[in-house]
Parts: structure tokens; C-alpha cells; sequence
């Protein structure tokens, strides 16, 4: 009877068990109500084309559909996000509540086949959780360094600084390596360092403390080299004049109202300015045109009596004596 009950149970809650192939995610996780958390779901290469969806239940045979990479992306508070570049799906759900714990799977759908799965508990706390970070997502720049603060409740847990899908450090002072982490006890949390980031050391991480996971993204983004440019005291006057020539052709290309379909900038520097040739100009009226006129008039009329008197007065000159 006892063994018929075992067997019995263990059918029972065999579907419950994780697939360990294909699909990998944290075990526990636990949140403060209120807040928000993002789950990430590894898969492998040969699953990037393949939709991917969120299950909540404690049996895989009937778990519910929350979201889907195809429809719906987007159910109340829950969305879903593929990134097949880094084979690698998240769940963000926001404004937990502690009705939202429960047993949640991470899944690939196989058409013809068994999806690939992997399931996780999530628990949802009205108090401050066993374990938390006080950032779930960091930044470094390549060659500098990021740390990580994990606070926890329970100090005599185990305690843990993992890459998902690979390796984890423990506390150990005394051990040299890019990830440190030390356990300050007094005020319960372990501090993790990662020294001389690359660009490889982007991805998820979590802390652990005992069964207890919260989970990091840590981006590393390339360094930047600022060009130092010297100069001197004899170049200052070259730079001046190139500064004012630059000027002179971003003012002319600016005023210029045809725009120029030449591919080099020409220079051209202005002649002496020529004085213009001054012009006058006379307004006359009607009235001072007939007072010109009537001038006119009588200067011809006193020219003409005059030659008349000329003429007369010369002739009598010729013949003084008329005989009678």
C-alpha cells in the first residue's frame, strides 16, 4: 500500500519537474509587493524562431497561457519579449501582488513534438524579502568595474554571486580572480565587485542566499577615447585666420540665394570696394519750364532787334550823304 502511494505521488508530481534541456531559468525568485520583476528564459540556438510563452501553474498539463512572443505579447500587467540575437526571452511583470505567488514556466513551443520547458516559483512578500538587490539592472564601461549590494534576512544561508548557465562564487576573501564577494554579517549583505569588465561579461546574473534567487542585468558598453589636440603660440594666429575664413563661407553659403552644386568650398577673398560714381538728379515743373521758355523767347526777340539795328545802322553808315 505504502509503495503504491509513493509510485501514485510521483506520477502525480512528475510533470512538475524541470526540463533541463533546451530551456534554463532561476528556481526561486522572491519580490516585494508593489514592485516589478523580470524573469529571463535562456533557450538554445535551434529554438530562435520558435514562439515562446509564459504558463502559470503547478502542473505542466494544465497550466494557463499568460503571454505569448506571438499573441498576446501583452495580458494586464505581464509582457513578454524575445531576443534571439542572445537566445534569451523575459517576462516583466509589474505591480505584484501576493495572489500573483505561484509556480511559473518558461516555454518553447515545439509544433508535432513536446515543448521545451522550464518552471520557476515566484514568491510574492507584503515585508521585505529574504533577498534583494537595490539594482537589478548595472552598467560598466569596458576595463572598469561594477558592484552589486545583496541584502538578505537569513545569515546562515549560503550565499552565492551566478552567471546564468555558468559559474558562481562564493565568499571567499582570500580567493583572486574579476568577481570578489565578501559577507558583512552585521549588516547582512554580501557585496560582489567585478573587475576589468569586457564586452562578454554582458548578461543575467543572480545572487543567492540559500534557495533564494534575485536575479542582475549587467551591461558593458565600450570605452570611449577623447582626442587631446595641443597647439602653439605660433599656430594661434593660423588657427584665427582659418576660424574667421570658415566663418566668411558658412556666412556666404548662408546668404546665398542659389545654392552651389560644387563638391570643394572655394574661398575668395573681397577686393577694395570701389566708390560708386555719384549721380544728380533735377525735378522741373511745369510753371519753371514756361518761365525757361518765355526766357528764351525774349532773348531770341532782343537778338533779332539787335541784328536788325546792326544791319540799318551800317547801311547809313555806307551812304551818309543823300543828294536831293
Amino acid at each position: 500500500m505504502a509503495l503504491t502511494l509513493i509510485l501514485f505521488l510521483s506520477f502525480l508530481f512528475l510533470p512538475v519537474l524541470p526540463d533541463a534541456d533546451g530551456v534554463f531559468t532561476m528556481s526561486e525568485v522572491v519580490v516585494q509587493r508593489g514592485r516589478s520583476v523580470t524573469i529571463p528564459c535562456l533557450y538554445d540556438r535551434e529554438y530562435e524562431s520558435h514562439v515562446k510563452y509564459w504558463c502559470h501553474g503547478s502542473v505542466w498539463n494544465v497550466c494557463e497561457t499568460v503571454v505569448r512572443t506571438d499573441s498576446p505579447t501583452v495580458k494586464g500587467e505581464t509582457s513578454i519579449t524575445d531576443d534571439p540575437t542572445h537566445h534569451v526571452f523575459t517576462v516583466t511583470m509589474r505591480k505584484l501582488e501576493v495572489k500573483d505567488s505561484g509556480y511559473y514556466w518558461c516555454a518553447v513551443e515545439i509544433q508535432g513534438a513536446r515543448d521545451k520547458k522550464a518552471y520557476l516559483y515566484l514568491s510574492v512578500t507584503a515585508d521585505t524579502p529574504g533577498l534583494w538587490v537595490e539594482q537589478q539592472e548595472v552598467a560598466g564601461v569596458e576595463g572598469g568595474h561594477v558592484s552589486v549590494l545583496c541584502h538578505y534576512n537569513e545569515p546562515s544561508s549560503m550565499k552565492k554571486w551566478c552567471r546564468i548557465e555558468s559559474t558562481c562564487v562564493e565568499v571567499n576573501p582570500g580567493e583572486s580572480g574579476r568577481s570578489e564577494m565578501t559577507d558583512d554579517r552585521s549588516e547582512k549583505v554580501f557585496p560582489v565587485t567585478v573587475r576589468e569588465l569586457n564586452m562578454e561579461d554582458t548578461g543575467w546574473y543572480w545572487c543567492a542566499a540559500g534557495k533564494l534567487q534575485i536575479h542582475v542585468h549587467l551591461t558593458v558598453t565600450q570605452k570611449t577615447t577623447m582626442a587631446t589636440v595641443t597647439t602653439s603660440p605660433h599656430s594661434s594666429a593660423s588657427a584665427a585666420l582659418s576660424t574667421s575664413l570658415l566663418v566668411t563661407t558658412a556666412t556666404t553659403a548662408a546668404t546665398s540665394s542659389k545654392p552651389s552644386t560644387s563638391k570643394h568650398s572655394t574661398v575668395s577673398t573681397p577686393l577694395s570696394p570701389v566708390p560708386a560714381t555719384t549721380t544728380f538728379t533735377y525735378n522741373i515743373s511745369p510753371s519753371d519750364l514756361t518761365i525757361i521758355l518765355m526766357a528764351l523767347g525774349m532773348l531770341l526777340l532782343v537778338t533779332a532787334v539787335a541784328t536788325v539795328t546792326w544791319k540799318l545802322c551800317k547801311r547809313h553808315s555806307e551812304y551818309p550823304h543823300e543828294v536831293r
